[in-house]
Parts: structure tokens; C-alpha cells; sequence
């Protein structure tokens, strides 16, 4: 639980620094921020007795692919259309518990 309230107190100073120059919306945004980051978390705790360490591996190769691509825009311009291979995420998963390994 440490890290839970180190986290929180991060998130807290991060919003108090916001609403001191942006003003309050910041501070009213942090709601809805909670609610996505702890459904987020809550699916993780749900799928993670299903989650094979081949799968996880599957998908966090895909993930650091898709990371590189956005490092490509970012750094030569190039078009790489990064939405458009979301769709990996899931079938890497999904080829984790495939009969046949890759």
C-alpha cells in the first residue's frame, strides 16, 4: 500500500500545481481521471488470473512496437498510422493461447 499512497500524493501535488496556474477545472478534471485509471485497474485485477506470462509477453512486445511507431512520428514526421494497429493488442492476446506457438 505504500506505493498506492505515494501515488496518490504525486497525483496530488501534480493537481495542486494545475489548479494554482490553470485554475479549478483542474481540480474538478481529477475526478473523472480516478474513475478511468481505477477501472483500468479494477479489469486488470479481473484478467490477470487468465493472463498467461506468454500472453503478457505477447503483449507488451506489441506494446513497445506500437510506442516505437509513435517515436517515429514524433522524431522524422513519418505517417504511421498507430490507431490503425491497435488492433494487435488483442490478437497478440489472443495468439498467446493458441494450440501452436509462434
Amino acid at each position: 500500500m505504500i506505493g498506492m499512497g505515494t501515488m496518490i500524493n504525486a497525483v496530488s501535488i501534480i493537481v495542486a500545481v494545475m489548479t494554482s496556474s490553470m485554475g479549478k477545472g483542474c481540480a474538478f478534471s481529477a475526478i473523472p481521471v480516478f474513475l478511468f485509471e481505477g477501472s483500468i485497474t479494477l479489469l486488470a485485477r479481473l484478467i490477470s488470473p487468465i493472463m498467461t506470462p506468454l500472453a503478457i509477453s505477447y503483449l507488451s512486445l506489441i506494446g513497445s512496437i506500437l510506442i516505437f511507431c509513435v517515436g517515429l512520428n514524433l522524431v522524422w514526421g513519418k505517417k504511421v498510422r498507430v490507431a490503425n494497429m491497435l488492433p494487435a493488442v488483442l490478437l497478440a492476446v489472443l495468439a498467446a493461447y493458441l494450440p501452436w506457438g509462434f
